[in-house]
């Protein structure tokens, strides 16, 4: 079995198929990170974004993993790839993102487990302040409001991605979706 096949989340599919014209982000598996306006999703697996409504350039942007932002006229991205979603995009996510860190180094094992275990303990941390990290090297921070369909939804999100200094904050990007299919660690939130 293919790892996007263990990655596919129908809900998450079903749940971007109801947010057409909007601004998205959505984080993949291989470490990239797409921001614009999704317009259509092809056969229950392609998402076809155009330039965000709230991006600072007339352009999809992605940000790769080594931290560059790419500028395109339009993308089509393979959901079955998406790790999480960012949602009530506020403001362009990639404005002004220290892209100069040293990017952060994972080993992959060769065959994936199961995260049931993990999942079971996020459940327990629902109003939780939670740090989640996922595959393609991706944290999100926030409070966990729910967990419904595999996904895992938390508000007041700080997303931290590979190559960038910066977060994307909770400024920009008022509540995240996390495909819990694709969960490597479940951590509190710090306190104080």
């Amino acid at each position: 079995m293919s790892i996007f096949t263990e990655l596919r989340n129908q809900s998450l599919v079903r749940e971007l198929e109801r947010e057409l014209n909007t601004d998205i982000v959505l984080f993949g598996f291989d470490g990239f990170a797409y921001f614009g306006n999704l317009q259509a999703v092809e056969d229950c697996r392609i998402a076809i974004l155009s330039p965000g409504i709230e991006a600072d350039c007339n352009a999809v942007e992605i940000l790769t993993p080594g931290g560059e932002i790419l500028h395109v006229d339009f993308t089509r991205v393979d959901l079955w790839n998406i790790v999480a979603k960012g949602t009530a995009i506020v403001d362009d996510p990639f404005e002004n993102l220290n892209t100069e860190a040293s990017r952060i180094d994972s080993e992959e094992a060769t065959e994936r487990t199961e995260s049931r275990h993990l999942v079971k303990v996020l459940c327990r941390m629902v109003g939780d302040g939670v740090v989640i990290t996922t595959l393609g090297g991706f944290a999100i921070e926030g409070t966990l409001i729910a967990i419904d369909d595999c996904l895992a939804i938390i508000s007041n999100s700080q997303i931290f991605a590979q190559g960038s200094n910066d977060p994307i904050s909770d400024s920009r990007i008022r509540s995240a979706v996390v495909n819990l299919e694709a969960l490597t660690s479940v951590s509190g939130d710090r306190c104080c």
